[in-house]
């Protein structure tokens, strides 16, 4: 049997070429389990008179309406969802993290939630953003070099950077640590000085640092009144034990026999809100301590998986020690990264 670990992504993951990936018709869809899932997703989002996720993955356009967070969360949980459903029954899933909105999706997957309770979670947590605005904001930049290879001299200057922000009197943090880049946060005056000040680097056609549009400072102390508004709307949601093996942003494992719900509760609605999610160090713990066979990132997308590779290199997992090899093993028979987005590598450990 095939043991997996599985991955959640978060925000910024549904884009311009997930569009349809839930509503086509063309979309394989064993049994009708995505159409289902999409169905019931349908119905909450009316109960709270936000646009259905068929009216939003079926728009003829991609634009701003995917990217605002109330919108955005609903279509990236019910496409995680809905890829898990396609897990063939003869894989072990051994343990399941996220990456920050993706925690939402991870406790679904790893049995916390049933469907409804964790979109519950997740879109009330994406609406208030909504609600309250953009609080702050998010920059994003690379430390690494172009093998992916962790570059000293770069994560100091990044250091520096935010330490001088600091000391001039603007709040800034460490918002995530996502494999090869690092996410800085901060209030508005923050990004911009970050913005300035922070070194500069061309990947393909991107350049960097840039802010990412229309996300508040998350993970920061930023978010307080956002974590105290959440502990009071969703402290009544059916916390349970996970099924499975649950990593979450400090590497902390929560396993099915020893976790109590209220833990659960207490680390999603606060530290998760409030402090630095480290994506790099949840699947860190995923390879060391639960050895899985193959990495399973769900959709929407796949844009996740340069970063996941970036953490592969840096653990050098069966071999792998920089971008070159990274690639060259994913081209073989026996890739260790399998994006449920990507039909040729779907096949792996998907039904139908």
């Amino acid at each position: 049997m095939t043991r997996v670990a599985v991955i959640c992504p978060g925000r910024g993951t549904y884009n311009r070429k997930e569009l349809g990936s839930l509503t086509s018709a063309e979309r394989a869809d064993p049994g009708g389990s995505r159409a289902d899932l999409v169905r019931r997703a349908d119905g909450w989002r009316e109960h709270v008179g936000r646009p259905t996720v068929t009216e939003l993955d079926g728009a003829d356009r991609f634009g701003s309406s995917h990217l605002a967070g109330e919108n955005a969360a609903a279509l990236i949980y019910t496409a995680s969802a809905a890829d898990a459903l396609h897990l063939a029954p003869d894989v072990e899933v051994v343990a399941v993290c996220g990456n920050s909105m993706g925690w939402y999706s991870a406790l679904h997957v790893a049995g916390v939630f049933g469907f409804e309770d964790g979109l519950r979670l997740a879109d009330t947590m994406g609406g208030f953003q909504a609600e309250e605005g953009v609080i702050g904001g998010q920059v994003i930049l690379p430390v690494v070099d172009d093998q992916w290879r962790r570059d000293p001299v770069l994560e100091a200057a990044v250091a520096g950077t935010v330490a001088q922000v600091k000391k001039d009197g603007h709040p800034a943090f460490q918002s995530i640590r996502l494999g090869g880049y690092e996410v800085l946060a901060g209030d508005a005056d923050a990004v911009r000085l970050l913005l300035n000040a922070l070194p500069k680097a061309v990947v393909g056609e991107r350049e960097y640092p840039f802010q990412l549009l229309g996300h508040s400072a998350f993970h920061t102390g930023l978010m307080a009144k956002t974590s105290a508004r959440a502990v009071e709307e969703l402290a009544d949601l059916p916390w349970r034990t996970p099924r499975v093996s649950l990593v979450d942003g400090r590497g902390h494992v929560f396993r099915p026999l020893t976790t109590r719900p209220s833990d659960l509760l207490a680390y999603t609605l606060g530290h998760q809100v409030t402090d630095t999610y480290d994506f790099t160090r949840s699947v860190r713990v995923v390879l060391r301590e639960f050895a899985p066979d193959i990495l399973v990132l769900l959709g929407p997308g796949d844009t996740l998986g340069g970063a996941i590779g970036q953490i592969i290199v840096e653990e050098g997992w069966n071999g792998v020690r920089s971008k070159d090899d990274f690639v060259a093993r994913q081209r073989s028979e026996s890739p260790l990264l399998c994006a449920m987005a990507r039909p040729e590598q779907r096949s792996l450990v998907a039904v139908g």
